[in-house]
Formats: structure tokens, sequence, C-alpha cells
């Protein structure tokens, strides 16, 4: 089975006779149960030390935002009672304010406090299994975004009912890797280079070496070992890429994703992947996870709010749509 960290991949260079072969740094990590990867074209003593700056804050927003640790700032809230409230730290506000964003512009579809829903399907710590009817009622009616309160002006979160959990594994790699793109590519920076957070999540900035459009990036079949469907030309920009493939359960002969519709309680169908490509990673990981959820038909509906997104979609079925004003940024392999 491929792990969604799997379905992207930079592609290599081409490179013309008459040009000597062109050396791309590559510098990895671990965190967040993945590889993370910067690469940059070349990279000077200064350069090194942004690097080193930027893997340090991965580390320190993974400690604030992962639910694995009982001592991270969304684990304490996530233990706050119905009433209580509570300050967040400059960091985490600015991504609620954009989650709260999301959540309406998408539906519902994109739901950051599905917590408690996750864990009962076992796509937390496991095992994964199907949850008896009743539970799934009862989760569905207590979880969702509608269920706390966030005020930006005094930066005050709230649960306004009790057994409500966040949890940002849906939108946390891409606004990490937002965050660290912000440290790399600062005046004086790295004036190009690429962040991949175990690929589904990337940003690419500047020019690549040897490339006219910018940087290649590989999406591969979701189910399929080493069979690429699309090649996305990413500068200036982002992809994020949700998929059936990570974490599934088989029922009755179904694929059933560990993508939940927090409107239903259930995994998402009709979709095997969807890739996002927006300014940044934070909103690409966000929308691909919503019009996973949505579908095709509705994704397409609410794609006019943000001309500056563009999305492809691969049904169950194998068909493949690239939606969006950027469509030409996709090009498909195999339909």
């Amino acid at each position: 089975m491929l792990s969604r960290r799997d379905l992207l991949v930079p592609r290599p260079l081409p490179i013309p006779a008459q040009q000597p072969p062109i050396s791309l740094f590559r510098y990895r990590q671990t965190a967040m149960a993945t590889a993370w990867e910067i690469v940059v074209p070349a990279a000077g003593a200064g350069q090194l030390d942004l690097i080193d700056s930027a893997f340090e804050l991965l580390h320190q927003i993974e400690a604030r935002l992962t639910v694995y640790l009982e001592d991270s700032e969304v684990s304490s809230l996530n233990r706050l009672a119905k009433g209580q409230a509570t300050r967040v730290s400059p960091m985490l506000a600015s991504l609620l304010e954009r989650c709260v964003a999301w959540h309406a512009q998408t539906r519902g579809a994109f739901d950051i406090a599905c917590g408690r829903m996750i864990k009962s399907w076992g796509f937390f710590r496991g095992p994964a299994g199907i949850p008896e009817a009743s539970a799934l009622a009862s989760q569905v009616e207590v979880n969702g975004m509608d269920k706390l309160e966030y005020l930006a002006e005094s930066k005050m979160f709230t649960w306004k009912s009790p057994g409500v959990e966040l949890n940002l594994g849906c939108v946390g790699k891409g606004f990490t890797v937002d965050e660290m793109a912000a440290v790399l590519s600062t005046e004086g920076g790295i004036p190009a280079g690429m962040i991949q957070c175990g690929g589904s999540s990337a940003r690419a900035w500047g020019p690549c070496p040897g490339e006219v459009e910018g940087w290649r990036v590989a999406v591969r079949h979701p189910w399929v070992e080493g069979k690429v469907i699309a090649e996305v030309v990413v500068k200036d920009a982002s992809i994020g890429t949700s998929a059936g493939s990570f974490r599934h359960l088989l029922h009755e002969g179904r694929r059933l994703p560990h993508v939940l519709d927090p409107r239903t309680g259930w995994p998402a169908e009709g979709l095997a992947t969807v890739t996002v490509l927006a300014p940044d990673a934070g909103m690409a990981d966000a929308l691909s996870t919503a019009f996973f959820v949505l579908g095709v038909e509705e994704s397409a509906e609410i794609l006019g709010q943000w001309p500056e997104i563009s999305a492809l979609f691969m049904e169950e079925s194998g068909k493949i749509s690239v939606i969006g004003q950027h469509s030409h940024r996709f090009h498909v392999c195999c339909s």
C-alpha cells in the first residue's frame, strides 16, 4: 500500500547536452511521523544557517500542534471544559483564523474539530475499525467547528460543547511548510528552493535550475506502485494532496479512506486522490481535504471563489479531471 507520504515526488531535471550537470542540495529530517526535505540549488554558509533555523522551527511547530504529545498546545485546548476560555499563541491563532474561514467556504467539508470522530474510527492510534452506528451518530452530533468559539481580536478560544477535540492533521503539515519557507526565502535568504513534506505537501519559490516554467513535481497513482498520473509545474506556489491510500479500511468490498466527511462521520467516497495548486501550502492542504470530501461536482461549484486555485481530481473509476484557471500547470500522464 502506498502511503500518502509518497504521492508527490520532485521530477528529475532534463539537462541539455551543452550544459553542465545541475546540482541540487537536499537536506532531510524527520518530524510529524514523516520525512521532510529542503531542496536548494546551492548552499553557502549563511544559507545553511537558514536551513538549520527552518528545521528547528519545524520541530517547534510539531511540539505545539501535535495531538500525540500531552503537553502540546493543541492537547491542552482539547482538555478544556465547556465554557472554559484560554488565550492561544500567535502562531496557533493565525492558523485557527484561516481554518474558521476555510470551514465556512467549503460548506463544512473542512473541519479541524473532529478529533473524537477520528479516534472512533481508529485512525488516531489504531486499530482501525468501523464504529457502532449509535457511537458514530453521537460523534457527528458533538463534533464540528460550530462547537468552538474563537475570538480573533482577543485570541480567546472556548468550547461551546463538551467532548470536542481539535486534530490539525489535515492542515498542520502545509501550515508548517509555509512557516519554514518564510524563514528560507526571507529577504537576503535563499532565492530559490523547494520544501516537501513526505510527498503530501510542497512549496516552491524562485526559478528552478534548467527549467523555464518552474519546479516539476510528479503526482503518483494512489494505489499503483511507481505509476505517475500527472506532473505539476510549481513556481512561487504550493501543492497539497489527499488520497485514500494513506490509511484505509476494506468494508464489504469497498475501500474506505481515512479522510472522514465531518458532516456524516463516514469516510469520503468517490475519489481516489485530489491534488490542489494554491498560493500557500496550508490552503492547498485544507482544500485538498475538503475537495476529497465534496467530490468533483461540488468542488467545481465552490472553486469559483478562488481564481488562484486549481485542482486535479482522480475518481475511483480512474477518470482524471483538472479544474481551475491554472489547469495548464497540470500535465496529465494517464486518464
